[in-house]
This record gives structure tokens, C-alpha cells and sequence, in this order.
């Protein structure tokens, strides 16, 4: 059976240009995908805040984080109080060797009461408020929406001011009290905590807004130039698993694309344990979608190859036929009838529906996991596999192997 009045031929007969346009249609296709990926990302982390939050939400956990607030905490005290001329001060002349000791200890009790200050449920709480007011000032930078955001010498800041008041509190039931002075000076507790180079947010203004505005449209121009290329295409399946492999390509090269900016993002960053930890985290959802968006397609690619002509093709799915037949030796065929004879006519509109649906599934899907990812390639399969089962003609049903195109 052939796919919309296919014939094996036909590819050969086809001008060189309708050809050409074909395979033109099929690469912009596979290239335009990864890009309406990337406006799905912009629009579900960078101008959503609470996708935003919900996101770097673990980085209140993680110890690169907390270990580099830690130290960004006890440096702030320490810079607004001098323990060890306080401790001389406090020492007899005798004993003042021990100043330095003494601030040395001071300045390791702070550091732990501040880790333990950045493990409560109360920091959690602080993290996501801090991040939400850094996002609405990023969204309004990006969108050109407001004013005098706290975006502050080409930074992005989180003000965490707050967890100055756990330390010291901490302290003083451990009766430290040396840095209770900074506690009646609002001055003295800020601490603003960099959360990435923004200087470049002014110029992405406009790059942003073209996205935002172009994802659906990418989105569904992805598929509608997959469908005019398989119309206009002499072998319809080919076609459409070179689509697959192209699209297991282009999210091979995103990938290293990422990589690339990763390293570059590191290379400027001041800790890269921590900025390591933040751009994994922002681009996670990213990350993921790539991971899907490469598996869909190789399933596409491995669907299309088992519906053809080849060898293994056909006794794939003549064993498959065999298998379907057990136990029912008094039923030597079946009868595709009204509902078979229609898919068969419409193989590859469905088969495009098919994919168009799983992607699109997989898109607006904000944090797709492995399960859904398993699930979704799983389901797509299974529903390629029963047009091809139901699309069957008659004939080809009868001799248990089939040897023509799909």
C-alpha cells in the first residue's frame, strides 16, 4: 500500500526543484524547532515570575549557594565591626596575644550561625520573596515596563538584608554579643548578594519581545512547513523520518550550544560553584525540553524506517502480524473495512497530527520529567503503530508480508 498514491518511483520523477523544495521545507522545519523551544523557555522562566520562583526555589538549598551567602554574611559583619580591636579592648594588657585567636573564633561561630540561619524553613521563605522581587525588576527591564529597578551597576541583586538580624540573634543566645550594634543601624545589615551579570538585560529588551510575540506562531510554523513538505514530497515516509533525524541533530547541536554558553557563563563569574549551580538550574527546564524534543523525533525517525520497504521493516511487521494471529487460526485475515480503507487514505495527515500533537503536548508541559518524556514517546509510537496496523490494505493483510512503501 502507498501513502497518499505514492509509488516508489515517484520520488524520481519528481522536477529538481519541487525536490529541492521539499528538502528546503524539511531543514527549516527541524532548524525552527529548537528556536520555538527557546521562546517557550523565555516565556515560561524569564517573563513569568512565578515559574521564575518556582524554579531556583532549590538554590535556597543548595550548598554552593548557601556556602558562598555564608561567607558573603560573615564578611558584612565583620567589615562593620573590627573583632579583634574589641577584643583587645575588652582584654588586660597581659593577654592581649589573644585578640587575634579570639576574632578568629568569633569569625567561624558567625559563619556556622549563619549556615544554620540559611537551613531554616524561614530563609526558604526569603529566597523566594528576594527572588521575586529580583524577577518583576528583570521582567520590567526586559519589557521596558517600569523604572529605577534594583537592577544596580549592571547587576542582578537579591536583598537579603534580613538573614543579618538571624545571625545576630543566633549569636546573642550564644552570648556573642559583639556585633549587636549593627542590629540598630539598618545601614549596617544591607547585604545585596549578585545573582548574575545583567548589563546586557537593556540590549535583550527587544529580543525578548520578538520572541514572546513570535512562540505560537514558530510553534505551529514548525509543523506546518512539515506538512506542505510532505504533501508536496514522492515518498512521504522518507521524508518524514529524515524530519526525525534532522530534529535529533538540531537538538544535538542546542545542546553543545548550551554547553558553550555554560562555560562561557562560568568563565566571568566571580564563584563558579555558585554560578554554576544558578545556570543549571535556569536552564533545566531548557535542558529537559531538548532531552524530550530529541527522543520524539528519533521515535518519529524509528517509526517511519519500520513502516517502509527495507528487510527488516517488512519482517518486523510481518512477526508482528504473526503474533497478532495467535490463537485465532480460524481467522486467517481481518478485514480492514470503511474505517481501515479512510486511515489508509490518510496516513500522513494523521501521522503529522500525530507528532504535531505530542510536541505541542511536550511544549506547553512547564517541567516535563524522564515519566513524561517515556510516556509521551511511548504513546506516540503506539499510535504510529496502530495507523500503520489499521491502514493496511486488504491484500497485504492476507499474505502476512507486505514489500511495498507504507
Amino acid at each position: 500500500m502507498t501513502d497518499g498514491n505514492e509509488s516508489p518511483d515517484r520520488t524520481a520523477k519528481l522536477p529538481r526543484w519541487r525536490r529541492a523544495l521539499v528538502a528546503i521545507l524539511v531543514i527549516l522545519s527541524v532548524v525552527l524547532l529548537p528556536i520555538a523551544g527557546l521562546t517557550v523557555w523565555v516565556r515560561n522562566l524569564v517573563l513569568d515570575t512565578d515559574k521564575y520562583v518556582d524554579t531556583v526555589a532549590p538554590l535556597a538549598s543548595n550548598k554552593d549557594i548557601t556556602d558562598n551567602v555564608a561567607n558573603q554574611i560573615t564578611n558584612k559583619l565583620f567589615s562593620e565591626v573590627n573583632v579583634e580591636q574589641e577584643a583587645k579592648d575588652a582584654l588586660p594588657e597581659r593577654a592581649q596575644f589573644l585578640a587575634s585567636p579570639i576574632a578568629s573564633g568569633v569569625e567561624t561561630f558567625t559563619r556556622d550561625a549563619a549556615t544554620r540561619a540559611l537551613a531554616s524553613d524561614k530563609f526558604q521563605t526569603l529566597w523566594r520573596n528576594a527572588n521575586r522581587r529580583a524577577h518583576n525588576a528583570i521582567d520590567k527591564v526586559l519589557t521596558g515596563e517600569g523604572k529605577n529597578v534594583s537592577v544596580k551597576n549592571g547587576k542582578v541583586v537579591l536583598d537579603l538584608s534580613a538573614v543579618i538580624d538571624e545571625v545576630i540573634q543566633d549569636l546573642d543566645k550564644r552570648e556573642v554579643t559583639v556585633f549587636d550594634s549593627i542590629g540598630q543601624d539598618a545601614s549596617k545589615k544591607n547585604l545585596q548578594v549578585e545573582l548574575f551579570d545583567a548589563s546586557q538585560l537593556e540590549k535583550a529588551r527587544s529580543a525578548v519581545h520578538l520572541l514572546d510575540r513570535l512562540r505560537i506562531v514558530l510553534v505551529v510554523l514548525v509543523f506546518v512547513l512539515l506538512g506542505v513538505a510532505l504533501l508536496l514530497s514522492g515518498n512521504r515516509r522518507r521524508s518524514l523520518m529524515r524530519w526525525g533525524l534532522g530534529v535529533v541533530a538540531a537538538m544535538a547541536v542546542t545542546a553543545a550550544l548550551l554547553a558553550l554558553g555554560r562555560s562561557a557563563f562560568l568563565d566571568v563569574a566571580k564563584n563558579r560553584d555558585a554560578a554554576a549551580a544558578v545556570f543549571d538550574i535556569l536552564t533545566s527546564l531548557l535542558r529537559n525540553g531538548i532531552r524530550t524534543i530529541a527522543v520524539l523525533g528519533l521515535v518519529v525517525a524509528v517509526a517511519a524506517f519500520f513502516s517502509g520497504p527495507s528487510r527488516l521493516a517488512v519482517r518486523t511487521r510481518g512477526g508482528a502480524r504473526r503474533l497478532g494471529r495467535i490463537g485465532r487460526a480460524d481467522q486467517p485475515g481481518w478485514e480492514p473495512g470503511p474505517v481501515g480503507a479512510w486511515v489508509g487514505a490518510h496516513k500522513v495527515g494523521l501521522r503529522v497530527a500525530g507528532v504535531a500533537l505530542a510536541f505541542l503536548v511536550l511544549l506547553a508541559w512547564s517541567t516535563p520529567g524522564p515519566l513524561t518524556i517515556l510516556a509521551l514517546a511511548v504513546l506516540l509510537l503506539v499510535y504510529l503503530a496502530v495507523i500503520e496496523f489499521l491502514g493496511r490494505a486488504p491484500a497485504e493483510v492476507g499474505a502476512g508480508t507486505g514489500s511495498g512503501n507504507p
